[in-house]
């Protein structure tokens, strides 16, 4: 994952630049696809702090995430949870989940086809609902 972090009015201490790299190393853990990773610090005066997380994930998709605080620190959590939902949402779907007749007729259209065992096994199962 490629790293990027930029200040806005303010230069970023070693301290910030540390925090960040903890926090958000641990998006990795999550999701593999993350390409790009641009974090925006930003002071708008000396009682709100911004920050905002843009973040290129496979498929050319880009999530954005933002946070507000009191505190820098507080701002990055916030984006970072905010990011971390965005991730999971994506991730959930990338895999869709299939069930009953769906699930057959996506199976059918790649060319997956039942195995005698499991056509049998599927046939016993009905005749003992029947019953």
């Amino acid at each position: 994952m490629e790293l990027k972090i930029e200040g806005r009015h303010f230069k970023i201490t070693e301290a910030i630049q540390q925090h960040v790299e903890e926090k958000l190393g641990r998006l990795d853990k999550y999701f593999d696809g993350i390409h790009r990773l641009h974090v925006i610090l930003d002071v708008q005066d000396a009682r709100r702090h911004s920050v905002e997380l843009v973040c290129s994930v496979a498929r050319r998709s880009t999530l954005v995430a933002k946070g507000e605080a009191e505190d820098l620190y507080a701002a990055i959590d916030k984006a970072e949870k905010k990011l971390l939902a965005g991730l999971k949402k994506y991730k959930a779907k990338l895999h869709p989940v299939m069930r009953g007749q769906k699930r057959d007729e996506a199976l059918s259209a790649i060319g997956v086809v039942e195995t005698p065992g499991e056509a049998a096994a599927g046939e016993d199962e009905e005749q003992q609902q029947q019953q």
